[in-house]
């Protein structure tokens, strides 16, 4: 994947709620031409990060046995701009998990301001259909480095 946007999982509540951040800066490529003397954060990329936590919170919640899989966008409102320096605060929160799909309510906020808001669903398939074994050292990594001092809230006691 090109764009982790997730820089740090703050808690994830089983199967329930995740809470991430996320700290713009000038120097991601996007900026470059997105806009030029007035930069701003594409709506793609605000609806990728929900995404990405609505991932991390299906994967850490199947204790990695599962790959999320984003099928359906809905009513996704774009209601403030993101500039560089922003610290978003990204939350995902499951509203129904009618087997095979999950769905979420997604929010992102800056600064306290209400940014992006969406519904989105998604299904789940056995994670070895989509990380071969020379994959899935970087996703360990990438989920030990997000989720390190993360709360983790509800989750089975294994031993």
């Amino acid at each position: 994947m090109r764009y982790l946007l997730i820089d740090r999982i703050q808690q994830v509540e089983f199967e329930k709620q995740l809470l991430a951040i996320k700290n713009v800066a000038l120097s991601e490529d996007v900026y470059s031409e997105h806009f030029f003397g007035f930069p701003v954060m594409p709506g793609a990329l605000l609806i990728e990060c929900l995404a990405q936590a609505g991932t991390a919170l299906l994967e850490v919640s199947s204790d990695f046995k599962k790959k999320a899989l984003l099928v359906m966008v809905e009513h996704a409102k774009f209601r403030r701009f993101v500039h560089p320096g922003d610290q978003l605060s990204i939350a995902v929160n499951v509203i129904s998990s009618d087997s095979p799909f999950i769905s979420m309510d997604g929010t992102v906020h800056a600064a306290e301001h209400l940014v992006t808001d969406a519904r989105l669903t998604f299904t789940h398939k056995e994670i070895g259909e989509f990380y071969p074994e020379k994959i899935k050292p970087m996703m360990d990594a990438v989920y030990r480095f997000w989720l390190k001092d993360a709360k983790l809230i509800g989750f089975p006691v294994t031993k």
